[in-house]
């Protein structure tokens, strides 16, 4: 028995399903059987949480073989920082063999058209004073409470 298995014993004499259900799981047969004995009584709740403690001991790690599984052997990658095709390919558009070109640099003017003039240019990015509410609300006859 381990020092867990001595703490959960502890455990068991203040509410033995708890012990079960670290060892066993909550949703398990011996949980269930637990809840019912603990039903009948404190007792026999605490009898079978000790003896599923005793049952299933935790697993000592010293015990495992110190060579299972990894036998010494190591395996190493070797990554190609060198340029491929592969690489030049992703900058290709889908389903096409041309290289994609950047878009056009946008302005907010389109050729052969004339931009219509602002009412109030300039007074918000210029940090004019924001109108007043008398002002904001001009025109708006709703009832305000």
């Amino acid at each position: 028995m381990c020092s867990s298995d001595i703490f959960l014993g502890i455990i068991a004499i203040l509410f033995p399903p708890i012990a079960v259900w670290v060892k066993r799981g909550l949703c398990s047969a011996d949980s269930l059987i637990n809840i019912g004995l603990c039903c009948l009584g404190f007792l026999p709740g605490l009898l079978h949480a000790w003896y599923i403690i005793s049952t299933y001991p935790e697993t000592d790690y010293d015990s495992l073989p110190q060579d299972g599984g990894e036998r010494g052997t190591a395996t190493y990658y070797y990554v190609d920082q060198r340029p491929s095709e592969d690489r030049a390919r992703q900058n290709r558009g889908y389903g096409t063999n041309e290289r994609m070109q950047a878009p056009p640099q946008q302005s907010g003017v389109v050729k052969g058209q004339q931009s219509a003039p602002r009412e109030h240019e300039g007074e918000s990015s210029a940090g004019g004073v924001p109108p007043s509410y008398d002002q904001a609300v001009k025109g708006d006859h709703k009832v305000q409470t």
